[in-house]
């Protein structure tokens, strides 16, 4: 392989688990810090120095664990450098928030397995509404327009699928569990 394509591999590597993960790690930055434009300076250096230390990556781990180490620390150099312009936590509430963070850190994996395999039970119907609203991000009244139903009766199946995937997902963490 060239030095061009192993490069091309990491990229694509790399954005493919940043894509599916990123809005955890964003939840978490959110979590830590008090306003929205200060969580997405933080999300972008995160990215960069997530980007510049992928090597360091050990595949077959978490992602987002590994994300959240790096935004953590993202988080405490920033703290550092504004201590004197922005609301300040003191290191025992981070670490607080840090091990509050860290049981739903280890389960995030599990749930969204067992959110995909939730989605592909769904009836074809039922996953094109989904896919609709939440990968296309179509608002309701479109969806309801496209489909010749009414708002409230597009809000109503929505509120069942969702009802639908928390129970499957609920009954695949329970059996995770007991195994």
């Amino acid at each position: 392989m060239t030095p061009m394509t192993n490069e091309s591999t990491k990229t694509n590597k790399f954005l493919r688990l940043l894509m599916g993960n990123q809005k955890r790690i964003y939840a978490f930055i959110l979590g830590m810090v008090p306003n929205h434009e200060d969580a997405d300076d933080l999300f972008q250096e995160t990215i960069l120095v997530m980007w510049s230390k992928f090597d360091s990556f050990t595949r077959g781990t978490s992602f987002t664990a590994w994300g959240m180490t790096v935004a953590k620390y993202q988080i405490l150099s920033a703290r550092k450098r504004y201590s004197r312009h922005s609301l300040r936590f003191s290191q025992a509430a981070l670490d607080l928030l840090q091990e509050e963070a860290d049981p739903f850190v280890r389960q995030i994996d599990s749930r969204v397995q067992a959110l995909r395999g939730c989605v592909r039970k769904l009836s074809q119907r039922d996953y094109e509404l989904i896919q609709m609203r939440y990968e296309n991000e179509i608002a309701i009244k479109a969806i309801a327009e496209r489909m010749g139903r009414s708002v409230q009766s597009v809000y109503k199946r929505i509120a069942h699928i969702h009802d639908a995937l928390l129970r499957c997902i609920r009954r695949a963490i329970g059996r995770e569990e007991l195994a």
